[in-house]
């Protein structure tokens, strides 16, 4: 009886203290947001240089937190807005962005291709700076009125390439048998477990698409750069330069230490003569009197799964239909709202949370004027979002497409063998192993998955046609998984305009009646739960884990497994753009 009293005691004392430890947290990281939200925004010189880096890794929207930190990283958003306001902004003299060998897809770089002409338009000189420069910095780069390379940095430009990883042979090794449903031939996620190489389907869409961004590299290249189109295949032909080469080439203007811009732009090193774009982006758009009627941007961004969005290994972030529905759901029911504007960037993910985020994008359309807007990649499940609404706009170089999906369980009993696990069991009832990755299809549960697959993407191919005025037969040639760039997909009527981020408000703005040529309020959605608001929902441990992760979701792993569970188990369909470009 003592030793249980004492237990009992114990176990009280730390769960005492693990309550108040945890409460000393809260009370800290509480004291911390408020003091975070009292400082003041930075002071902007009368006249001064944003000083603009862009990241390598770029993701198009980070939702704002209620906490100091984990600082937020920047995002695509959060650039342009910047260099919205600096147009508009007198106190902003010119911009120079720095940057090296960023990794975000040919669209983001479009659209900051855009504001770079509208700063310059607009009598703002805007500078590059880097240390290393491959295709995707010079493409940036180029829009510049001049370029600058650092003495000891270096320029690379090659041809462009698609690679993909296969894992048939491991899966074989490891004793890992793969059942797949896949549709269709051109459909390559499937080909990573099935194939060690591409197929020929697969190895023409790939073709496709990179003669189509290559061609628009080059011609791009040659204009910004005054050059004929020879001499960049010239530059090709090489490939690798330092700074002085890149110079005397014409690639580059000046071989420049960051020192000698600072000397040039601050007037021999005078305080104050520029500002961070962390900093600039505190600056509200208001206060530069970009404000009116208000529009709500709703961003998808990731691979779509159940639930809230969080974090997939290894995909990155995900699109949580239940995030998604209730953003839209917050933008309907805002009366100051006069219009939607769906920004996608996404590979897809699973068909079930994508057909769900669909009708609920359907059902805003049918309340309020939306339009949306394709950002680096909306494909697979992210063009099943979509299709429903009636103005679908993409940037030139977006990926869009991939109608088709995959379905597959694997059987694990090969691999638990090689290690000397054996499996055995008793079940009752028919089709009892179906959903066991310790066993695989019979050859009649194969085929009724067949069935069901081809009966889901039957369906989606009638909602495209219907939505886009095709026949069954029209949209089948484009689906089957095809890919296509934003080029292409206007040609063949996936989508309806080419553009941008302000091509899709100049449509939006008719749509909802607003005057051209008025600003407009952005309400981002969907926004971040705060610490606050997880607290208040009963779950501290997540509240703290977000609050000091800087992670979107405070189950990161639980989202990795509750996604490929229903993924890799034929619960579900796996609509997903494997291609990256």
């Amino acid at each position: 009886m003592k030793r249980f009293l004492l237990t009992f005691l114990a176990v009280i004392a730390a769960h005492a203290f693990l309550f108040f430890l945890l409460c000393f947290l809260a009370i800290s990281l509480m004291g911390a947001a408020l003091m975070g939200r009292a400082g003041k925004p930075a002071e902007v010189p009368k006249t001064a240089y944003l000083i603009q880096e862009i990241p390598p890794d770029l993701p198009e929207f980070i939702p704002s937190s209620d906490l100091p930190f984990p600082p937020r990283p920047t995002s695509h958003t959060d650039i342009l807005e910047n260099l919205e306001k600096a147009r508009v902004d007198e106190r902003i003299q010119g911009v120079v962005l720095k940057f090296d060998m960023p990794q975000m897809g040919w669209g983001k770089l479009q659209e900051l291709r855009e504001r770079i002409h509208q700063l310059r338009d607009a009598g703002k000189p805007v500078w590059a700076y880097t240390t290393f420069a491959t295709n995707k910095g010079m493409y940036l780069a180029s829009a510049c009125d001049s370029i600058f390379v650092h003495p000891d940095g270096f320029i690379w430009l090659t041809g462009f390439n698609a690679e993909r990883i296969y894992a048939r042979r491991l899966l074989d090794r490891l004793g890992i048998e793969s059942q797949v449903s896949q549709i269709k031939e051109y459909k390559a996620m499937a080909e990573m477990v099935l194939r060690e190489d591409m197929s020929r389907e697969a190895r023409e869409n790939a073709s496709w698409l990179l003669e189509d961004l290559f061609e628009e590299f080059l011609s791009t290249l040659s204009h910004d750069r005054g050059v004929d189109r020879s001499l960049v295949n010239d530059w090709l032909e090489t490939g690798q330069f330092d700074a002085r080469e890149a110079r005397e080439r014409g690639i580059i203007d000046r071989d420049l230490l960051w020192e000698e811009i600072e000397e040039r732009l601050g007037g021999g090193m005078r305080a104050g003569w520029s500002v961070d774009g962390d900093d600039y982006a505190e600056v509200p758009r208001g206060k530069l009197h970009l404000k009116g009627s208000k529009i709500a941007v709703v961003h998808g961004v990731g691979t779509i799964a159940q639930g809230e969005s969080g974090w997939v290994f290894p995909l990155g972030v995900s699109m949580g239909d239940e995030t998604m529905v209730a953003a839209l759901q917050e933008a309907i029911e805002n009366d100051a709202v006069k219009g939607i504007l769906l920004r996608l960037d996404t590979p897809g993910g699973l068909t079930t949370a994508s057909d769900r985020i669909g009708r609920m994008v359907e059902k805003a359309a049918s309340e309020k004027p939306l339009v949306v807007s394709m950002v680096d990649v909306n494909a697979s499940g992210g063009y099943m979002v979509s299709y429903r609404c009636s103005t679908l706009v993409a940037l030139p170089n977006s990926i869009v497409g991939s109608i088709g999906s995959i379905s597959m369980k694997p059987n694990l009993t090969g691999m638990l063998e090689k290690v000397g696990i054996t499996v055995d069991r008793v079940t009752v009832g028919p089709h009892a192993t179906m959903l066991s990755t310790l066993a695989s299809f019979t050859d009649e549960e194969f085929a009724r998955l067949e069935e069901l697959h081809w009966r889901t993407y039957s369906a989606w191919v009638e909602g495209v046609a219907h939505y886009r005025g095709m026949t069954l037969d029209e949209v089948d040639h484009l689906a089957r998984g095809r890919v296509f760039t934003g080029r292409q997909a206007v040609v063949n009527g996936l989508i309806d305009e080419l553009g941008g981020f302000d091509r899709a408000l100049e449509l939006l703005k008719q749509q909802a009646g607003i005057d051209p040529e008025s600003e407009v309020t952005f309400i981002h959605l969907p926004k971040q739960k705060g610490f606050l608001e997880r607290l208040a929902e009963g779950d501290l441990l997540s509240a703290l884990h977000v609050a000091l992760s800087g992670f979107p979701s405070g189950e990161p792993l639980n989202d990795t497994v509750a996604f490929w569970k229903r993924g890799m188990a034929s619960n579900d369909a796996l609509a997903l753009l494997w291609w990256q470009f």
